[in-house]
């Protein structure tokens, strides 16, 4: 009798002991989860930002929204290396043009690698209607995360041809 009592005391906790496990797996991946949609939001929000400073003129927003060692290829193939080289023509000349234009955009995929890197493709159009222009992009954003921060470090811009 004892030894069936003892055989089924050790079964019971065998089995605790297997529940534990899974149970702290199953919240460890859950954590990881929460943590990788927590990360999946911070990007989008960066590549929001991008878009919605250069849309409306916001020299300040832009300017924080830029990595130092940013690098771009332009829609010509023309290579823009540098923060400055990537701002200043931005802010100095296309923010300050006499017309209204607009860049709506939809992004159309993105990934994000451990929260420290990640890139997104746009489906986009420079609009500027009192000079007859809507221009179709697909561009290539490229994101790095340093000290909890998402900036833009390329920006490919190739024109949709119909």
């Amino acid at each position: 009798m004892r030894k069936r009592y003892y055989a089924v005391l050790a079964g019971l906790v065998v089995a605790a002991a297997g529940i534990g496990v899974p149970a702290a797996a199953a919240a460890s991946d859950q954590r990881a989860e929460t943590e990788r949609q927590a990360c999946q939001r911070a990007f989008d929000r960066a590549v929001w930002e991008d878009m919605d400073s250069f849309n409306k003129r916001d020299e300040a927003r832009y300017r924080a929204i830029i990595h130092q060692d940013m690098v771009t290829v332009g829609r010509r193939g023309q290579l823009f290396i540098g923060y400055d080289a990537n701002v200043d023509p931005v802010v100095n000349e296309q923010f300050k043009v006499p017309y209204e234009y607009s860049m709506p955009w939809t992004v159309t995929h993105t990934v994000v690698e451990d929260c420290k890197m990640g890139f997104a493709i746009l489906d986009a159009y420079y609009k500027v209607p009192s000079q007859n222009i809507n221009r179709h992009y697909t561009i290539s954003l490229t994101l790095v995360r340093e000290h909890g921060k998402w900036q833009v470090i390329k920006d490919t811009v190739t024109d949709v041809v119909p």
